[in-house]
């Protein structure tokens, strides 16, 4: 799901930075509930309105946020 709704782009300082892949606009981190209580970590684009990702854990947020930041960087 991740790689359908974000994308990347080099901020000012040559950090790759996160962005919606529809509307270039950077990501909120947020959390919401499951239907069956459970906590979950979204990703959710301020403009669009889209859920671009969401996690079980801030681990799991964060390993694939790795994983897809270190495919970004070998693509350009």
């Amino acid at each position: 799901m991740i790689e359908n709704h974000l994308s990347g782009m080099k901020a000012r300082n040559g950090t790759l930075i996160f962005v919606c892949s529809t509307c270039k606009e950077p990501p909120n981190f947020t959390f919401g509930a499951q239907a069956n209580g459970e906590l979950v970590y979204l990703m959710i684009c301020p403009k669009c309105g889209l859920v671009l990702a969401e996690w079980g854990s801030l681990e799991a947020r964060h390993r694939e946020l790795s994983e897809f930041g270190q495919k970004l960087r070998t693509h350009r």
